[in-house]
């Protein structure tokens, strides 16, 4: 929680300005109305100043609206996602602060219209006025997006919104009820308070079966199936043999704290403190400072133990020069690093040095992956990227056969971050599957099959992943 309120002081900074003088404008035309009302009344009567102060939060509020769909840095191109709920299964896939920050903060961008409409006119206290209201307004700001090139036309916002205004709807009418004039009235608050529960135990239900269930979600799980329309399909390799039960192994992830403390322990032992944080999607981003000097940048991964470090020395351009194995193993050993004697050890063209692994199992634990790092002229190590895991066995599992994870590919219950459909190949064609291993959002190593596809002429090739866990 949090983090997620970080993330929103950190969004709302860029509304501070447009914010305030909406408030100042808002002010000035209050105490404009306020003399122009008790002039033409000659000083007698009230000025309504609750009505008045409303219409100023709401002035503020739609300034904030504006500032933060309208007046944001876009890409300048025009796009936008017809798959209702898309936003909804990415972010359970991803299961980060970062990804539910995405569709909670539509939610709440919204709360405030279907709160205070009704409090500004009771035309607005009937559902079917202000809800059907909230989704005009977010249609709006969605063509307007569009149009400005200022954001993406998505219609899992529309929904989000209008759950939003919904949401404040019947918190503000279950208030009003209960705080009438003439007395509360009972059955509308029961009512009320009864479907706005029903909303968030509806949405709280999301994030308590995640708790509940045994194993993460995979980051790169599909979220909606792609309509194949007549692409059509061939195999061009023989499916692997699998077994029906198949292991799982688990690796440490990592919580926000965790990675802090990681990025403390790696400032540690450059000399350095932390001076800046950022949290994303899936890993956490850190700037290291010795004095006034930046002396390095470290990403640390949520889902596992894998993590890149860039070391700075006198500038970003560094002479990599090319070690021996004992050597760079030697200068690894006061980091965190494991490398199994089984790790295969060859210097690229770039000067890479590279320790790699294929999934080597070693009595209940599994090695997979690769360690990159280089070494810079002045005999120091300048950069390390390290996605070479131990794995311990954790369970055995059920999982789909070859044939079943193709048909999966057919019916596309892929992803592919949206590409299949920018190219439409009309024919597609497989050059290999194989079975493999991808961490989850709970540090657990899934077992998934990995198939190799290509359009004919080439217009469209990637690798995707099926899901092989039941």
């Amino acid at each position: 929680m949090y983090d997620f309120l970080k993330y929103i002081l950190q969004v709302s900074k860029n509304s501070i300005g447009v914010v305030a003088l909406a408030v100042i404008i808002g002010l000035a035309g209050l105490i404009t109305g306020c003399s122009v009302f008790h002039k033409k009344h000659n000083g007698r009567g009230h000025f309504p100043w609750e009505k008045g102060f409303l219409w100023l939060v709401f002035a503020g509020y739609i300034a904030v609206i504006v500032s933060v769909t309208l007046l944001r840095q876009g890409g300048g191109y025009k796009s936008w996602n017809l798959h209702l709920f898309r936003a909804w299964r990415e972010a359970w896939n991803n299961y980060s602060v970062k990804s539910w920050s995405n569709v909670l903060l539509n939610i709440a961008l919204f709360l405030p219209l279907g709160a205070l409409l009704p409090l500004l006119g009771k035309p607005f206290r009937k559902w079917y006025r202000t809800i059907p209201a909230g989704f005009a307004v977010s249609l709006s700001i969605e063509l307007l997006q569009l149009a400005m090139g200022a954001g993406i036309w998505d219609v899992d916002d529309l929904f989000t919104n209008t759950l939003g205004t919904a949401i404040g709807f019947l918190f503000i009418m279950a208030v009003l009820a209960l705080f009438r004039k003439k007395g509360y009235r009972l059955k509308p608050c029961l009512a009320y308070s009864g479907f706005l529960l029903a909303i968030l135990v509806c949405i709280g239900s999301i994030f308590l079966s995640y708790h509940l269930q045994e194993y993460g979600n995979l980051p790169t799980a599909p979220a909606y199936r792609i309509n194949m329309g007549d692409t059509r399909w061939e195999l061009r390799c023989q499916l692997p043999v699998a077994n029906k039960i198949l292991p799982v192994y688990r690796t440490q992830n990592r919580t926000l704290k965790d990675c802090d403390a990681f990025a403390r322990d790696i400032a540690k032992l450059e000399n350095a403190t932390v001076d800046s944080t950022s949290y994303y999607q899936d890993f956490a981003y850190y700037m290291l400072y010795s004095g006034e000097a930046q002396t390095g940048v470290l990403q640390v991964s949520y889902y596992d133990e894998s993590y890149e470090y860039f070391a700075m020395g006198n500038g970003f351009y560094e002479d990599f020069v090319a070690v021996d194995r004992e050597t760079m193993e030697a200068t690894l050993g006061r980091y965190p690093v494991s490398i199994p004697a089984c790790a295969a050890f060859f210097v690229d063209e770039d000067k890479w040095h590279i320790f790699s692994v294929d999934m080597y199992l070693e009595g209940d634990r599994m090695y997979d992956g690769t360690l990159r790092c280089r070494f810079s002229s002045d005999g120091t190590l300048t950069e390390i990227e390290n996605n070479l895991l131990s794995y311990h066995y954790y369970d055995t599992a059920s999982v789909i056969s070859p044939t079943e994870a193709y048909q999966a590919l057919c019916a596309g219950s892929f992803n592919d971050d949206g590409y299949f459909e920018r190219i439409r190949p009309g024919k597609l064609v497989v050059l290999s599957c194989e079975l493999a291993y991808e961490i989850d959002t709970k540090g657990f190593y899934q077992p998934v099959y990995l198939f190799a596809v290509e359009a004919e002429g080439g217009s469209y090739k990637n690798t995707v992943m099926i899901p092989a866990m039941q």
